[in-house]
């Protein structure tokens, strides 16, 4: 009958509910996984805590590397206070929210940005606020300038005016985008020594704000250090990074949301990837112990193709058979600098870091958290198309 007929299929998504969750809550442990510990040489000054007894306070923590940092700050003795804004999706931060203190901020607000930092009195500020993508920068130039430039302002000015300049080190968060076209001019790995020639108004908004920190080290005195970060990733990312966004791609089609094809942009170039879970000590470490105006690449020093890595993500995949890629003209970016490599010399001479790269792994954790949020997104029975149109936004590589 049709009363029965209607039990039966209550059952049948009833139960398929539940395999859901228990396959989400898998997910989430295989992410949760112990990363193997990051190594330093004997001797490293990273090999101490010096965090018990200080305060840190973290800018832009509900991010992928804010958080990462975040939890390595914890674990070195920090207390963390994380600067948050009123729509941020506090989802990164769960897993240790009830270790550290939140506050509201738009840090473009020059008042709200002193009145945090003389209310939390940090010892280090990590500043990672920012509008973070490459792609994003061409369509939204003005924003990415004003939201880069006058968060990084604000936070040193707020400093300066608090009379702190010798008391609180400040780590500003720059990018390898500043290098830009000296990446196809340079043979072998990039050192901090190149020159600075941006291809993107993100690559210009760092560029500024790395010379922001410096003028302020050099004129009011003011501790500050500058990582250059190249690529680098871990769960609780978004699809405007590449790996991410194929990771998403196949998690879609794993659960039947997206027909099995995954459309990518230009997959000829190399890039250096880090795992921020790897380096986020040496972040820390860095603001501890890196002599006041350091700026510094930070990165594998390992150039990986971004076709080998997206064909071992669809290796990975639960029916890899079933996938084939396709190139989207719309993901392609008006510049994309062919091989990006850090030369990370100086940076093993401050904190005798040993990167242990496992990209393999990495890309499982990737899967693995895009599957947790595929489901999270789209329960059992969202007939939602999953993101199978053609006007994706173009992902960072």
């Amino acid at each position: 009958s049709a009363a029965l007929a209607h039990i039966r299929s209550q059952r049948l998504a009833a139960a398929r509910s539940s395999a859901m969750r228990l396959l989400s809550l898998l997910c989430v442990l295989l992410a949760a996984r112990p990363a193997a510990p990051t190594v330093f040489e004997p001797g490293s000054p990273c090999l101490e805590h010096r965090g018990r007894g200080k305060k840190a306070l973290v800018t832009g923590i509900t991010g992928m590397l804010g958080s990462h940092i975040a939890e390595a700050l914890l674990e070195r003795g920090y207390q963390v206070t994380g600067v948050v804004r009123a729509r941020s999706n506090k989802r990164n931060i769960a897993a240790f929210a009830a270790n550290i203190t939140v506050v509201a901020a738009e840090l473009t607000d020059p008042w709200r940005t002193f009145r945090v930092i003389e209310e939390t009195a940090p010892d280090y500020i990590f500043h990672f606020a920012a509008q973070a993508f490459n792609s994003m920068s061409y369509e939204e130039p003005a924003y990415t300038l004003n939201t880069n430039i006058m968060s990084t302002l604000n936070i040193l000015e707020a400093v300066r005016k608090l009379g702190r300049e010798k008391d609180v080190r400040i780590l500003i968060a720059g990018s390898s985008t500043v290098y830009g076209m000296s990446t196809e001019q340079w043979d072998g790995p990039i050192p901090e020594s190149a020159p600075l020639q941006p291809v993107s108004p993100y690559g210009v908004s760092k560029v500024a704000t790395e010379a922001l920190a410096m003028q302020y080290a050099r004129t009011h005195g003011l501790q500050v250090v500058v990582p250059r970060f190249f690529i680098h990733l871990a769960p609780r990312g978004v699809e405007a990074l590449a790996l991410h966004e194929f990771a998403r791609q196949i998690a879609l089609i794993e659960r039947g949301l997206s027909p099995p094809v995954v459309r990518h942009g230009d997959i000829s170039t190399r890039r250096d990837i880090t795992d921020i879970v790897d380096s986020a000590p040496v972040v820390a470490c860095l603001a501890e112990s890196a002599p006041s105006g350091t700026v510094v690449n930070i990165g594998s020093n390992i150039s990986y193709s971004m076709r080998d890595l997206l064909e071992k993500a669809v290796e990975m995949a639960r029916t890899p058979e079933r996938i084939r890629l396709e190139l989207d003209a719309s993901r392609l970016r008006a510049y994309d600098e062919r091989t990006v490599m850090a030369d990370i010399s100086k940076l093993r001479q401050l904190t005798g870091w040993m990167p242990r790269p496992d990209i393999g792994h990495l890309i499982g954790l990737l899967l693995d958290y895009w599957r947790h949020e595929i489901s999270f997104r789209h329960p059992v029975g969202d007939a939602a198309d999953g993101g199978r149109g053609r006007g994706a936004a173009k992902s960072e590589l």
